[in-house]
């Protein structure tokens, strides 16, 4: 099915077509709310760090490295697999050969956060030291959320 004719013009009685010219007419109305690109250019400017690699092994001939992002996704999941905490944000640095996070969760309403925290925390370490064969220096856990 052919959605224009020889001409260029799509058939007058095609639903496509005017659903089409019907939404381009409504965007073109639309205007962003005043100071939209500065708040989001904010927000942007607020996580100015791009992630990059941690060196897990500086062995000479045998150097690894892993996307922070890649330690920082398996952290998360193995914090949402305790059930009772959401993970939020992860961070994740290696110093002196040491792995040390920092990282944000939402915890179940009404359970105990000290012990909640420290469930998270052997969690990460666990995950941590099984996954990358680095000690863990710390594990920074910061409750901003309950569900």
């Amino acid at each position: 099915m052919a959605l224009t004719d020889v001409g260029g013009a799509p058939p007058p009685d095609d639903p496509l077509a005017a659903a089409t010219r019907a939404a381009r007419a409504e965007d073109a109305a639309l205007q962003a709310p005043p100071a939209l690109v500065e708040r989001v250019m904010a927000g942007v400017r607020a996580e100015p760090r791009v992630p990059g690699a941690l060196v897990l092994s500086a062995e000479p001939g045998a150097r690894v490295e892993v996307s922070e992002r890649t330690v920082t996704r398996l952290l998360l999941a193995a914090v949402d697999e305790l059930g009772d905490v959401r993970a939020g944000t992860c961070r994740a640095a290696v110093a002196d050969g040491r792995l040390r996070v920092a990282l944000t969760v939402a915890a179940r309403a009404g359970l105990p956060l000290p012990p909640l925290v420290e469930a998270v925390r052997t969690r990460v370490t666990g995950v941590a030291e099984a996954a990358f064969g680095l000690p863990v220096a710390a594990v920074d856990v910061e409750v901003d959320d309950l569900f």
